[in-house]
């Protein structure tokens, strides 16, 4: 059976479906005022996030070869047919401010012009070649990952939740004990499909005896912390952690309160009671790694992550949260950007890696090779954390 990273002909052109089909039921469903919120970080104007990712898959599939210009960005041998000019929906050449004041297509145009780009995109599918198909498998997996960014947005604006989804769960925690190893990490080159480029190449690395989490960190268990005044106590924020603790001045995680003497967080539009098996979750690296020095433990390296995650059956990923790792987002050695260069090689070294899934991740982007990276103050994702004892 075909993994998602190697779709093609039928398979893939459902997968495009389903992708844009997901996408569009994220934002129909809100109103006039909804469709324009306000300026804020983290988030694009609807109308130019819906744009930008018919205009990616339209420009990478169907208007090669490429090159890049003198500036650097990259630029198309065909013209545009649907999206245009390229300059307004290429994500590295508009800056965030401007594309709040940019003019785009209305939300009554956006359809049935997102509709023509989708069916030109599916009838260029070709032979199933994996270097033919890039581009449709990179456009599939780019418009997953806008499709969980509209998710987050709707959750920062407390907007109503998705239809269907539901507040996750966490397995129960236990220790998982992994011995010394040598171990292989990314993706083989002789694995077939599509790879992102930040996980070549596939190389092995030694993995130290240790204890896990089998589980992403519930809510009731950071609950303890929280109420143990973990957030004032100084020695749990060193460096970047404590300036960020100083100028935030929270003292629990952003989406929680407390109503009298019970908890609760903010699910999207609702604040429910803080239910101790969810995912902790909306937390940074920093709150993450200062819950471990209050529990005198670490969080995992990306590397004994993935280990685990391929590795043993009882590691429970997925479904939940993404989780933060102790490892910067580097490229791994041979590293050779994809044609799709500002995907990963502006992000090296400012950004820390997460690595699994939440639960408003599309399936298909669930990969236990899979690189997530973000900066390390960002609390707006749906990220926790599991930790390792020292």
């Amino acid at each position: 059976m075909k993994t998602a990273r190697q779709l093609s002909g039928t398979q893939l052109a459902d997968a495009l479906r389903d992708s844009r089909a997901r996408t569009l039921s994220l934002v129909e469903d809100l109103n006039d005022a909804q469709w324009k919120p306000p300026r804020q970080l983290g988030i694009n104007p609807i109308a130019w996030e819906l744009a930008h990712l018919a205009w990616f898959a339209e420009f990478w599939i169907l208007r090669g070869p490429h090159q890049r210009n003198p500036q650097g960005f990259a630029q198309a041998h065909l013209p545009p047919r649907f999206f245009a000019p390229d300059p307004l929906f290429d994500s590295a050449q508009l800056a965030h401010a401007q594309r709040w004041s940019a003019n785009l297509p209305s939300r009554t145009e956006l359809p049935s012009m997102m509709a023509a780009q989708l069916q030109a995109c599916i009838a260029a599918i070709s032979v199933d070649d994996d270097a033919a198909l890039y581009f449709h498998r990179l456009a599939l997996f780019h418009e997953d990952m806008h499709g969980e960014a509209f998710c987050w947005m709707r959750a920062a604006l407390s907007f109503p939740a998705p239809v269907a989804v539901q507040v996750p769960s966490v397995a129960l925690n236990r220790p998982l004990h992994i011995s010394a190893c040598t171990s292989e990490v990314g993706y083989p080159a002789g694995a077939g499909g599509f790879a992102f480029d930040n996980e070549l190449a596939a190389h092995t690395v030694n993995i130290q005896a240790l204890e896990i989490d089998s589980a992403p960190i519930s809510a009731g268990a950071f609950l303890r912390f929280v109420e143990a005044g973990g957030y004032d106590q100084p020695d749990y924020w060193p460096g970047e952690a404590g300036q960020w603790r100083a100028q935030s001045g929270m003292n629990h995680p952003a989406r929680w309160r407390k109503n009298g003497s019970a908890w609760q967080m903010r699910w999207f539009d609702q604040w429910l009671p803080l239910l101790e098996q969810m995912p902790v979750m909306h937390l940074n690296a920093f709150e993450a790694e200062a819950y471990c020095l209050w529990a005198q433990r670490r969080l995992p390296t990306a590397q004994e992550w993935e280990h685990a995650a391929k590795n043993h059956a009882e590691f429970s990923w997925g479904q939940s949260v993404w989780e933060w790792t102790s490892t910067p987002f580097l490229p791994y050695a041979g590293f050779v950007a994809g044609p799709y260069q500002e995907y990963s090689a502006p992000w090296f070294g400012n950004h820390r890696e997460l690595r699994g899934g939440a639960f408003a991740t599309h399936a298909r982007m669930h990969d236990a090779r899979y690189r997530n990276f973000f900066q390390p103050h960002r609390n707006d994702i749906f990220a926790g954390f599991r930790t390792v004892a020292l």
